[in-house]
């Protein structure tokens, strides 16, 4: 008898999220790249640069950005990846788990930089506590799995 994967539907559904959430990560690192492209060359009005100038942009504020991008867009895809695609296998529970600690000490992470940088707000915590939602439940769904796993593997039922 085959055990069920009592975390499914939230691997599957935050997994689907996340690979949307992966797809924009990349569009993020391409507009970030076209922003630092012009204003490198200087090819941006004199207007918009002020305008950039005055917010404390730079092109390495981009670069910074795209880097960023890139970085969070190949882990939400590959976590969103492997959630829908090992939701309903317990076996393949600890992949999952792993890339649900991956996405937490990502925004974690992040959150520590950011706090590095601009300093704690209380728009910043809600912004982080937010940030965590996703990565939260997929991780959640993953430990089910896994317990479920474990419970298989010592001949106890769900």
């Amino acid at each position: 008898m085959e055990k069920k994967a009592p975390g499914k539907g939230f691997l599957k559904g935050v997994g689907i999220l996340l690979i949307i959430g992966g797809v924009f990560g990349f569009i993020g690192a391409a507009s970030n790249a076209f922003v630092a492209s012009a204003l490198s060359s200087g090819s941006l009005d004199s207007a918009t640069t002020a305008i950039y100038e005055q917010a404390g942009l730079t092109a390495e504020t981009f670069q910074a950005g795209i880097i960023t991008s890139v970085i969070q867009g190949v882990i939400y895809l590959v976590a969103g990846i492997l959630g829908v695609a090992n939701c309903n296998k317990i076996e393949k529970a600890n992949i999952c788990f792993i890339c649900g600690i991956v996405l937490i000490a990502f925004v974690l992470v992040n959150a520590g930089i950011s706090a590095a940088t601009t300093g704690f707000t209380a728009l910043s915590i809600v912004s982080i506590l937010a940030s965590l939602i996703l990565p939260l439940l997929y991780f959640w769904g993953a430990l089910k799995n896994r317990q479920a796993m474990q419970d298989a593997q010592n001949g106890t039922s769900l």
